[in-house]
């Protein structure tokens, strides 16, 4: 069960950033599904699993898009809550095509600043999961979904994108049980901790969230660098980024990392396990264009091509 912020994103492929007051052609275009959670839940139910999501939308044209659009990916939308006055959030990105890494430059325009109100639907919903997975959006009705979350067994899990750090997570951070965020979350963290200004590396920030929070899982993930991972009690240790023939669009590749470990997390694979499907399905939504560009076939394919053996016997029984 995802709760959070959907998206609905534009992404143009150009051959530079445009200078002021000038008109470019795109390349190509794709609109699809954006934000950290929409994307999340999608990727799961993209591989396979079962996953819903919960946020609040409107009747707009945009908002209509966002739950066709996650309803294709075998997300359940039932407690997507549709209000009169309410509008989608919506996002423009720009994919420098002379960039070998497709950097990218994001305008986004966010909807009103409704909160979903809790219900006693969203609190069955929560009750029912195996995993509740947060990025700090919703805040106050994150908060009570946590407390039925601690009541029912149900593990929590965040997302602490980059650029994303504020206070107001914190007690979301602390209540984790799969801690994986980004580098940049992360240092942010060990500088308001510490008051210190230097560069730590990502195995050690792991160990300084590990004794901070003292997650069941915290992970670290730091792009084409790959990620750091360690359980509770465990010395991190790296996965690497998988490597593709194309990058054409890095967005939302963190997104589909969350997704596709929480999917095998769920299935009861192997942290390791659980990193390797990330890292594969991360890079194949790399090849396409938009926040959420993973073609379930392609996917099967890539996963059976690239696992290592033991782990396709897996994902050849579960998935």
């Amino acid at each position: 069960m995802g709760i959070g912020v959907s998206v609905l994103d534009t992404v143009m492929v150009v051959d530079g950033f445009p200078a002021e007051e000038s008109v470019v052609r795109a390349q190509q275009r794709a609109v699809g599904i954006g934000g950290g959670i929409a994307v999340a839940t999608a990727t799961v139910g993209a591989l396979g699993g079962r996953a819903a999501f919960a946020d609040l939308l409107g009747f707009d044209p945009m908002s209509e898009s966002i739950l066709a659009a996650l309803r294709a990916a075998a997300v359940d939308v039932q407690w997507v809550q549709q209000v009169e006055g309410q509008a989608a959030s919506v996002a423009t990105i720009w994919v420098n095509a002379a960039s070998a890494s497709a950097s990218r430059t994001i305008v986004f325009a966010p909807a009103n600043d409704r909160e979903l109100p809790w219900s006693d639907e969203l609190a069955r919903g929560v009750a029912a999961a195996k995993i509740l997975h947060l990025n700090g959006r919703h805040l106050q009705t994150c908060l009570r979904a946590i407390e039925v979350a601690k009541q029912h067994g149900t593990l929590v899990s965040f997302d602490g994108g980059a650029h994303r750090y504020r206070n107001e997570v914190l007690p979301l951070v602390r209540a984790s049980d799969l801690l994986i965020v980004s580098e940049h979350f992360a240092h942010a963290h060990f500088h308001a901790q510490t008051k210190s200004s230097c560069h730590v590396a990502p195995a050690e920030l792991v160990a300084f969230l590990q004794a901070e929070f003292g997650s069941r899982c915290v992970g670290v993930t730091c792009g084409e660098r790959g990620s750091w991972i360690a359980q509770r009690d465990e010395t991190p240790w790296h996965q690497p980024a998988t490597q593709v023939t194309s990058v054409r669009d890095t967005t939302g590749c963190g997104d589909t990392y969350h997704g596709a470990f929480l999917f095998a997390f769920s299935k009861g694979f192997s942290t390791r396990e659980c990193a390797r499907v990330a890292s594969l399905v991360a890079a194949q939504n790399a090849t396409e264009l938009g926040a959420f560009a993973l073609d379930a076939k392609q996917v099967s394919a890539m996963l059976t091509s690239h696992a290592t053996e033991g782990l396709q016997r897996r994902l050849g029984k579960r998935h």
